[in-house]
């Protein structure tokens, strides 16, 4: 069998849940079924570790994924007589892909969605407003161009199914760790933690005025992540008079040792598709409190069986306090939810995909 080439298009390659979960899927894929290429704007963060398992890394020197379509063009015209899949991944990338590159009976498109719908009814200023809805208005009407789209809750699946009348499968991503850690809270200091990029949508402005109203001070925050926000964030500690009680370490890459040493886990995501470090937490079995965040954060919890859950910043304080009051609650659910995870393992995502890729249908002819 001719093996099939799978490109996997994702602009902003970067440390984080996207670049992780595309990254570790490279690693899994059948190499003698499939050639797997990426294709990213400028530096790959996830390279050297994938050039063992990838045939070829397109780094294009571009600031917008807008003006790089032509080179993407050109990489896909390469293998125009090889059975060809692109995966092409998030909303506007996918719109892009859907208006600049054409489809022939040997490519086929794939839109994998790793945000929620819901992340194109929030905004953050007049801007945002007029670039999201053009978004969804392209969306509804390219979408019909996928072969498929991917989501990575089955609850993100049903909201594209009915926003966009098209085939949709839910798959979540690879993010169980096949830890034996049990979490032990310390009586004399709460360690909190959280983690993710430093940006409007994850919410840290207000987990940091939830923190602020809460009476309980035998605590501290710690904050892994880079972003746009972060100097706003820091102004904010300060103003807020936290800066004893929030630290800002900046990006990690392995951050095991902070799970270990972590008493409860915290997402404070005002929109999230699948938040990979709420699974990475239960692996430790840290207990976790989370946003309602629209996607898949009801299928990793089990809706509250394995979690606490808040719709608002009221019902955020409540869970956060009534935690350093009884911690016991919410560490046996975590225990629970420790021992229902491999429905995110690598095994079961690579199985996913590949019987995706497997069965999709091509001609023998170009158009």
């Amino acid at each position: 069998m001719k093996k099939i080439n799978i490109f996997f298009l994702l602009p902003q390659f970067v440390l984080g849940g996207a670049g992780k979960s595309i990254s570790t899927l490279c690693k899994n894929l059948n190499k003698n079924k499939f050639k797997i290429y990426i294709i990213c704007l400028n530096k790959c963060y996830y390279a050297d570790e994938l050039k063992e398992y990838c045939d070829y890394i397109y780094e294009i020197k571009s600031k917008k994924t807008f003006f790089a379509q032509k080179k993407i063009t050109k990489i896909l015209e390469k293998k125009k007589k090889e059975k060809s899949i692109l995966v092409s991944n998030l909303f506007y990338c996918n719109a892009l892909t859907a208006l600049f590159q054409k489809k022939n009976k040997l490519l086929k498109f794939i839109f994998v969605e790793r945000t929620p719908l819901q992340e194109l009814s929030i905004y953050f200023g007049l801007v945002d407003f007029f670039k999201k809805n053009f978004i969804k208005f392209i969306l509804k009407i390219v979408y019909k161009k996928s072969d498929l789209i991917i989501a990575n809750s089955s609850k993100t699946a049903k909201d594209l199914v009915f926003f966009s009348k098209i085939k949709t499968k839910g798959i979540y991503p690879p993010s169980f760790l096949n830890k034996k850690y049990k979490n032990k809270t310390k009586n004399k200091l709460f360690n909190l933690l959280t983690i993710g990029r430093l940006s409007k949508e994850k919410g840290y402005n207000i987990l940091i005025d939830i923190i602020s109203d809460i009476n309980f001070k035998n605590f501290k925050l710690t904050i892994i992540g880079n972003g746009p926000e972060k100097e706003n964030l820091k102004k904010l500690v300060i103003k807020k008079g936290l800066k004893k009680k929030i630290l800002f370490l900046g990006e990690k890459k392995n951050v095991n040792q902070y799970f270990k040493n972590c008493d409860l886990f915290i997402n404070s995501s005002l929109f999230e598709g699948f938040p990979n470090v709420v699974v990475e937490a239960l692996s430790f079995g840290v207990p976790v409190i989370c946003s309602d965040s629209h996607g898949g954060i009801g299928e990793i919890l089990k809706n509250g069986k394995y979690g606490a859950i808040c719709k608002n910043k009221k019902s955020f304080k409540y869970k956060i306090e009534s935690f350093f009051k009884k911690p016991q609650l919410l560490q046996k659910k975590a225990l629970l939810g420790q021992k229902d995870l491999k429905r995110f393992s690598a095994k079961e995502n690579k199985n996913a995909y590949e019987k995706i890729f497997l069965d999709m249908k091509f001609s023998n002819k170009l158009d």
